[in-house]
């Protein structure tokens, strides 16, 4: 039996979406367009919409650098949009770690810019607003999204849940899409541009070729850089192979030393070798091709060391973690326990995108 909770939260959904949410499936990438209050940055913004900086910056060419966001502007804020719970309308949740002091119309109104309700968030949450805990509890904060309309257009594939704010109108919502005013209404029939809140959902016309300019542009220098450490990897590898003959005159162990370069920052001049099992090689072009060139819609987790992206590889389902660093003794410590999971849904792939390069 559903909690009737989450009853009262899926009621609110439908009564908030402004636009056709109906839905047997969601879409890939929607975005939030993010009022910037006095006080956030960037690096808050990604942290509470669990996106990488780099991810945020493909969406916004208009910022020139990610350490400096203009207060009082929006910016655009890639997520997935789903079938929230289950139910036949599309939105999203973040997950929010409360807090001392925290309250749900602080979070909703202010660290979520109104993309959000307190009200909302009350009724998708097991904590009443007087009794929210301070120690650390993650919280649901669901934000209503759109994947468009095929009876309006189908010429727009996405589309951005836009608050709106005080002194905002159709026509100046319009104007700054710049888009029309008859198409913005026509996907939102029943919206009050003139309210000053709630939420209206915006095609994002051009939106998606900045993102695409951008993303093109990491994946060139990715592939450069990648190209670069295969080289390296590959003189060194022969150098060691040599060493190795001449030294154990054909007693190899089965494995492979991954060294890293001295220069990596030790207290001895360089981190110690490890010795891994010999396992398939898979080639960069053939990873980028199973996860979409690494896209968000792929990405199912992210840790320390790196983002983990879903891909049919062969025939096969798998999660490929891409790894964005320099070497460390963390680095390997992982590495080496990654490599020793003898599993054919694990593929390892290690993309350095830093001057120094491991030696496979």
């Amino acid at each position: 039996m559903i909690p009737m909770k989450l009853l009262i939260g899926i009621l609110l959904i439908v009564i908030f979406s402004a636009a056709d949410g109906r839905c047997s499936r969601g879409c890939d990438v929607a975005l939030a367009s993010y009022y910037v209050w006095q006080g956030a940055n960037l690096s808050f913004i990604s942290s509470i919409t669990q996106n990488s900086i780099p991810s945020i910056l493909s969406y916004n060419p208009q910022i020139p650098n990610q350490d400096v966001v203009l207060a009082d502007t929006r910016i655009n804020v890639p997520f997935r949009c789903e079938c929230l719970n289950g139910s036949k309308y599309l939105g999203h949740l973040f997950t929010y770690t409360s807090s001392p002091g925290v309250t749900y119309n602080l979070i909703a109104g202010t660290y979520y810019s109104n993309l959000t309700t307190a009200q909302w968030m009350e009724r998708n949450n097991n904590y009443p607003a007087s009794n929210i805990p301070d120690t650390g509890v993650p919280l649901n904060v669901p934000v209503n999204c759109s994947c468009g309309d095929s009876d309006v257009s189908e010429d727009y594939g996405l589309f951005v849940t836009y608050p709106l704010r005080p002194g905002e109108s159709l026509e100046s919502v319009a104007s700054t899409s710049n888009l029309t005013t008859d198409l913005v209404r026509r996907y939102n029939p029943t919206a009050n541009f003139s309210a000053g809140s709630g939420l209206v959902y915006i095609p994002g016309t051009g939106l998606s070729t900045g993102a695409i300019a951008g993303i093109s542009v990491a994946g060139i220098v990715g592939a450069l850089l990648f190209a670069g450490c295969l080289y390296v990897g590959f003189r060194r590898k022969k150098n060691v192979q040599k060493i190795q003959l001449l030294e154990q005159a054909g007693d190899a162990p089965e494995g492979t030393t991954i060294k890293a370069p001295d220069s990596a920052g030790t207290q001895d001049g360089g981190l110690r070798g490890i010795t891994v099992d010999k396992s398939v090689e898979f080639s960069y072009e053939e990873l980028a091709n199973a996860t979409n060139n690494f896209s968000l819609a792929n990405k199912i987790g992210e840790g320390g060391f790196g983002a983990v992206y879903y891909a049919e590889l062969r025939g096969e389902k798998a999660a490929i973690k891409k790894m964005d660093m320099q070497a460390s003794k963390e680095f390997l410590a992982e590495l080496k326990v990654l490599t020793r999971v003898h599993h054919l849904n694990l593929v390892l792939h290690y993309i350095l995108q830093q001057t120094h390069c491991l030696s496979l």
